[in-house]
């Protein structure tokens, strides 16, 4: 788990720890793979892809008040090409090398989390190696799921394995699940995104992934989904043999160990659960940008310290210090000291 370190900056300071550039490289990769372009428009698990340039990126950072924002490759990275390992393979490198070139041009503005070729094991490992200890990444993107491959399988070890050697930080964006039923055929992201991420992080307690590499730093977005709200619930019935006999102040403890990003969770109702649930500490800034629209991400922003009913040194470490501590690297980046 992470070292919370104190260091000198300003609180007012924001790191965004959920954003997505859209390289054109994987907007034609979507396409050729099938994905629907109605009136020039591409579309992505049920939502559009809106239009994306490195410079357009910075200057809305300018525009939220955003310092520092971690990039990562959204849903559902490149496991629609999970029938073909190698042009998986090859299509994630190319968006990893495109999010390194951004973050050579922007390095006190910009850092960037690996898209992995899963659910192809061998080359995903290959991936990370090269991601953290070559280009020195950030941290790890990761899905809740991949083609139908959830967090918490024990397929997955390896790759827990290697991060948990690294003491890495991953990123988990919710996608669609393979089961086209739960979604009433409406767009994934409007329901199932946070549900999924609740799957990820409830399957990853059923088959003890998570207790068995405790030290990988995991972010879930938009407020953790329907976590706060239904680990309680979760706690209690996992107490029965069938699934475990699991203890529920040990179920509560591991629920809690993630970190919730803010990006569509600005509600007052959203983020007072969170300081329940996890806590302040567990708190980052997210905005999803560009996919959440700015005339609700930017006074969602605006509103997160008067909604969350948070102080002021509440609010560093929402802006800066939590995601500071779970990215060394940022700091190190920008010259920080720790006091």
């Amino acid at each position: 788990m992470p070292v919370h370190a104190h260091y000198n900056i300003d609180n007012n300071y924001r790191i965004d720890v959920h954003s997505h550039p859209i390289p054109d490289l994987w907007r034609n990769a979507l396409i050729e793979a099938g994905n629907p372009v109605i009136n020039g428009t591409l579309w992505n698990e049920g939502f559009p892809v809106p239009e994306w340039t490195l410079d357009g990126h910075i200057a809305s950072m300018d525009d939220y008040g955003l310092n520092y924002s971690t990039l990562s490759i959204t849903a559902p990275g490149v496991s629609f090409l999970s029938s073909k390992p190698k042009r998986a393979k090859g299509l994630a490198r190319a968006p990893n090398e495109q999010m390194y070139e951004y973050t050579q041009a922007y390095p006190k503005r910009l850092g960037a989390l690996c898209v992995l070729p899963l659910p192809n094991i061998k080359d995903a490992l290959v991936e990370i190696e090269y991601c953290l200890d070559t280009l020195h990444f950030d941290g790890i993107g990761l899905y809740t799921n991949f083609a139908g491959l959830y967090l918490g399988d024990r397929k997955l070890d390896p790759i827990f394995q290697a991060l948990n050697t690294r003491r890495a930080t991953a990123f988990v964006h919710p996608t669609t699940p393979r089961c086209q039923d739960a979604t009433l055929g409406y767009p994934g992201p409007l329901t199932e995104y946070p549900f999924d991420s609740m799957r990820a992080m409830e399957n990853m307690l059923l088959t003890g992934q998570r207790a068995v590499f405790p030290n990988v730093t995991m972010i879930f977005p938009h407020g953790g989904g329907a976590m706060p709200y239904l680990a309680g619930r979760i706690a209690g019935v996992t107490t029965l043999d069938a699934l475990g006999a699991l203890s529920p102040a040990d179920t509560i403890s591991q629920l809690k160990s993630y970190y919730f990003d803010t990006a569509s969770a600005y509600s007052a109702i959203q983020l007072q659960a969170l300081k329940a649930f996890g806590g302040v500490g567990r708190i980052v800034t997210g905005t999803d940008f560009p996919y959440v629209p700015t005339n609700q991400a930017k006074p969602g922003l605006d509103s997160i310290k008067a909604n969350g009913g948070f102080s002021a040194d509440e609010m560093a470490r929402i802006n800066n210090g939590n995601a500071l501590s779970v990215f060394p690297r940022i700091g190190e980046k920008l010259g920080l000291m720790e006091s």
